[in-house]
């Protein structure tokens, strides 16, 4: 509901008829049956956004003399607050008691209307004194069904303010390191306050500027701030470092996020190594001369000194009966790529990264059973022959073999 102001507030502003935001009460009504109507709707109200009890008025709005303002020996004020209280957790609300009718009906001298507004909850749901969870429906006060309470607790959690704190390389910058406050929930955090004790060694020219005011942070503006480089972070950053911040919500209510933070530890390992630059060069330097190694082998496995005799064609036609799938796949490869030799043999579930300067073939364990021994037959003939010098078995196919997958009399 719109927030009223009680100074200005009189009877003139109440509705004709209650409604979703205003419940009436009569004079007529026994004490015990007020208090009973007053906890239940102050329950209600505060499960369901807010709202107004009105004690002392008629079904339209109009004062039908008003409540007496002493209960027994107690003044309505105390009375009323007593009642309140006991509902849990007690909501935020306030009280005022008006005497002059404004022309709406009539207000004894001894008597005033009450008005109890009850405002919105971040804490609800809200139990009544008789262990039971009330909302509003429409024009009325009504226990809610379980399942209506437990959406209400899972929005209670969701509607407080939650900050907290993360650690990130500066985007388009990442030689620095910055750390940023961030909203878990919905709800915006207002007149936030951010305090690093002791302050990193790169902010102690800024203490003063401490503690960090800001007006607002949610889900769509986030603040980060630089505290270290990524160079020696750990060393400039420090240790024993505490991280306190304190916000609003924007019912007033106070909240401090409070914490000790590091920044080794906050970031992907990768990122957070003080590695000394010469170091790194020194380990490039070792990578590229066992790769260099690894060249030199295959070049040196690739070259056989081996002589192939020439197969007759009675041997194609044996191989053909033997391993046609595989043969077909092979012919199917050297017509799209004529003048590659080389092939692999890998699972489907692998990550292999070729050559880009040497192009070769792949076959797959799932696409051919007993892949290895198939190709044995060939080793045994001579057509192909293996060049291994990594984990991947590789293997040149040769001319012979070659010429009669190309060639237009390969058996089909």
């Amino acid at each position: 509901m719109s927030k009223i102001n009680l100074e200005t507030f009189d009877l003139t502003q109440l509705p004709i008829a209650e409604d979703d935001n205003f419940e009436f009460k009569s004079s007529d009504t026994s004490h015990n049956e007020l208090k009973k109507k007053l906890s239940c709707a102050v329950s209600g109200f505060a499960n369901s956004g807010g709202g107004c009890f009105v004690g002392g008025v008629d079904g339209n709005g109009n004062a039908d003399k008003g409540l007496l303002l002493k209960i027994g020996r107690q003044d309505l004020r105390d009375w009323v607050d007593q009642i309140i209280s006991q509902v849990e957790p007690v909501p935020k609300y306030d009280l005022k008691l008006i005497q002059d009718p404004s022309g709406r009906g009539t207000i004894q001298t001894d008597s005033a209307v009450l008005l109890v507004v009850i405002h919105e909850s971040y804490f609800a749901p809200h139990m009544a004194p008789d262990n039971h969870y009330y909302i509003r429906a429409g024009a009325h006060t009504v226990q809610a069904k379980h399942f209506i309470v437990d959406a209400i607790w899972a929005k209670r959690h969701f509607s407080k303010p939650r900050l907290t704190h993360l650690f990130r390389l500066k985007p388009e910058k990442e030689q620095a390191i910055q750390l940023g406050i961030i909203a878990l929930t919905e709800a915006p955090a207002v007149d936030v306050k951010i305090t690093i004790s002791p302050p990193p060694q790169m902010m102690k020219s800024y203490e003063k500027l401490f503690p960090l005011k800001l007006s607002l942070i949610d889900r769509h503006n986030p603040f980060f701030f630089d505290v270290a480089t990524f160079f020696k972070a750990e060393e400039q950053f420090g240790k024993d470092i505490r991280l306190e911040v304190e916000y609003y919500d924007l019912s007033a209510n106070r909240y401090i996020y409070e914490t000790p933070i590091e920044v080794i530890g906050s970031l992907p390992p990768v990122t957070i190594r003080n590695d000394n630059p010469e170091k790194m060069v020194q380990t490039l330097e070792k990578i590229e001369k066992t790769l260099s190694g690894l060249r030199v082998s295959r070049e040196s496995v690739v070259k056989p000194s081996l002589l192939l005799p020439k197969q007759s064609n009675s041997v194609f036609s044996s191989i053909e009966k033997l391993i046609p799938e595989l043969l077909a796949d092979m012919k199917n490869d050297l017509s799209e790529y004529p003048f590659i030799r080389e092939f692999v043999i890998l699972s489907n579930k692998w990550v292999y990264n070729s050559d880009p300067n040497n192009m070769v073939l792949s076959y797959y364990f799932e696409d051919h059973s007993y892949l290895r021994n198939k190709l044995r037959i060939l080793e045994n003939y001579g057509l192909i022959y293996e060049i291994t010098y990594n984990d991947v078995a590789r293997f040149v196919i040769s001319e012979e073999l070659a010429a009669y997958l190309t060639s237009d009399s390969q058996l089909e």
